[in-house]
């Protein structure tokens, strides 16, 4: 090569490479950003989860106190405590956290309990948190213990895998006599709670104890009772009662930690997100990026290369042309992804074997025909505005984002698929067009799909989740002020739930649940919505109802009287798909259903509570019931 051919040469290579650098160090600062941002959601989303649990525990515990306290308050002497186990009886019918109440006299015996098995036994307070070297009114924490309750419990250890509970106590005077209510508390209730709203794919979340002893986690590996040093070392509770950080755990895994002591009680909440987790759409975006990156810097430098190589022989041009079409014939060929290019007229020019083989078009069915023949009739319009923007001479832009579109298949189905466009420039290096190559992104679609199904479904029933209730709730309100109707919102909760769940496990109360939520289904109409609220509570939105309210109360009535004889029907369980050797079974199940009639002026979060208020007044008659709450609009 001559000198000028040299000159050239280095010029076209230092051009190259500086372009290549800077958009290196964009991109490169752009995914940093992106990132950044990402793990600063991942930390917010950990303190959410932190703060929603603390306020949810924390309430829990504080109004479990307070109705022992109350029922304690209402005994002259410890001698006199033989109706409270009755007493502890109701408390426990609506709390499902509590595995027992019972009261321990002066000398640590316990004298009261709603487990008549508990009585007589003896019980130390020396483990508890906070420590009391005097008589301390105020609800204190043990260590985690193995077993249903205090008759056949013992103190866990690490591969402990039975039941457990975790004994609170609350001294408390009764008469002229010093008394401890203790209290067995249920962590799978809370447990099964979190897990509602945290599953295994987005994070951990533990409450631990000031003193390190963890005392629940949504870790199935994890047993209660371990000792987790660095809350005693690194969280500073002392001084700080929330924070957030990046944690490795023991296993390597990299999470994002977010802690929140509770404001009354000697625990504190971790919420461990995990970092794959938070940054699962940055890596979506990263690859977007990238692959734009990558096209844009493969299209700039194949132009600088070809001002280059059309300076030399003809030989030398051939031999790269002939290079260039081999790889392009190994990438482009040997793609799994179905992929077709489309000139800068948008008629296809070229498809590879995995086209093919999605669609069922051949080569020669599709090459040279407009691609808008292939794309779906709801996609056209947009696609025809997006090849204007992209098809003018003036101002085009060197990059166009990628554009999603249905494209037909020969048996008449569509595919998802994404639209990237690729610079054409004239012999001024002026951008006179794009080509266009469209690849197969329907696995993505349909994972998105997915995930959305599962954010705001109920996984084991399918129905919508609390989550979209105050959507629904929404509609229906507005739906109401504009056309003077009235609607109803029904809250049941089953009353035969928890036997089935203690003598069957969790395996025969999910079957349960099922067949509840069909029946549910069945017999409301199609433009009813039911909700699995949680637990196993439901919620059921009635619309359309009168425009007169008592004439809507007693339609709402006669809905949820059907409800109620539906559900008290028989059922019969089939445990072949259980771990139960059993064969069918049969239960009988009731159910107590509270409900609000509502307008279009209420607050959402009203009606909700009303109709839970009237179905605890369901519950007090002794299940089986129905109760409307009265409102005064």
């Amino acid at each position: 090569m001559n000198k000028r051919a040299i000159h050239l040469g280095r010029y076209c290579f230092f051009a190259s490479l500086f372009f290549v650098c800077v958009t290196l160090m964009l991109t490169t600062y752009t995914l940093w950003r992106l990132r950044s941002e990402a793990m600063l959601n991942g930390v917010e989303t950990a303190a959410m989860h932190s703060r929603r649990f603390e306020d949810f525990i924390t309430q829990s515990l504080h109004v479990t106190s307070l109705i022992g306290a109350n029922t304690l308050g209402q005994v002259a002497q410890i001698k006199d405590l033989g109706e409270t186990p009755d007493s502890f009886q109701r408390i426990l019918r609506h709390a499902p956290f509590l595995r027992s109440i019972s009261v321990l006299d002066d000398r640590g015996v316990i004298v009261s309990s709603s487990n008549s098995a508990n009585l007589a036994i003896e019980f130390k307070l020396d483990q508890f948190l906070p420590p009391a070297p005097n008589v301390l009114d105020i609800l204190r924490i043990g260590q985690p213990w193995s077993g249903r309750d205090f008759a056949d419990g013992s103190l866990v250890y690490s591969d402990d895998v039975s039941p457990r509970f975790i004994p609170m106590a609350r001294r408390l005077s009764v008469g002229t006599q010093i008394a401890t209510l203790l209290i067995a508390l249920n962590p799978d209730y809370f447990i099964n709670h979190i897990t509602q709203t945290i599953d295994a794919h987005e994070g951990i979340v533990e409450i631990i104890r000031y003193d390190g002893i963890m005392l629940m986690s949504t870790d199935p590996d994890e047993r209660p009772g371990v000792l987790r040093n660095y809350v005693v070392r690194e969280l500073k509770l002392a001084d700080h009662e929330i924070g957030e950080f990046v944690q490795t755990l023991e296993n390597g895994q990299r999470v994002l930690t977010s802690f929140r002591a509770s404001r009354l009680y000697p625990f504190v909440i971790v919420t461990h997100v995990k970092q794959n987790w938070a940054l699962r759409y940055w890596r979506s975006e990263a690859k977007t990026l990238l692959i734009i990156v990558s096209i844009s810097l493969v299209a700039i430098l194949l132009l600088v290369f070809i001002f280059y190589r059309r300076q030399l022989q003809l030989l030398i041009e051939r031999a790269e042309n002939e290079r260039l079409q081999r790889i392009n014939a190994t990438v482009f060929d040997a793609s799994t992804e179905a992929t077709l290019i489309a000139d800068p007229n948008a008629k296809i020019v070229s498809v590879n074997t995995a086209f093919t083989k999605v669609t069922g078009y051949n080569a020669d069915e599709v090459v040279g025909y407009p691609l808008i023949d292939f794309i779906g009739s709801e996609d056209r319009r947009t696609f025809v505005s997006y090849l204007a923007e992209t098809s003018r001479e003036i101002e085009l832009p060197t990059e166009m984002p990628p554009f999603e579109v249905r494209q037909l298949c020969k048996d008449g189905s569509f595919i998802w698929t994404e639209i990237l466009a690729s610079a054409e420039y004239n012999d001024h290096g002026v951008i006179t067009g794009y080509y266009r190559i469209s690849r197969n992104i329907n696995p993505r679609k349909e994972l998105e799909a997915q995930v959305k199904q599962m954010a705001f479904h109920d996984q084991l029933t399918n129905l919508p989740n609390r989550r979209v209730l105050n959507n629904y709730l929404e509609l229906a309100l507005a739906t109401n002020k504009r056309n003077g109707h009235y609607g109803a919102l029904l809250f049941l909760d089953l009353d035969g739930f928890k036997p089935i769940n203690d003598g069957y496990g969790h395996d025969v109360g999910d079957l349960l649940l099922i067949e509840v939520a069909k029946r549910l289904k069945n017999c409301v109409r199609e433009s009813d919505i039911v909700v699995r609220f949680g637990g196993d509570e439901f919620v059921i939105l009635v619309n359309g109802l009168k425009e007169n309210k008592e004439k809507s109360i007693r339609l709402a009535g006669f809905i949820a009287e059907k409800i109620r004889k539906i559900l008290a029907e028989p059922y019969i369980l089939d445990l072949s798909n259980t771990f139960q050797p059993l064969g069918p079974i049969g239960h009988q199940c009731t159910a107590s259903i509270g409900g609000c009639v509502f307008a279009g002026e209420e607050q959402q979060e009203n009606i909700i509570k009303w109709a839970d208020s009237a179905m605890y007044q369901a519950k007090n008659v002794g299940g089986n019931a129905i109760r409307f709450y009265a409102t005064t609009s």
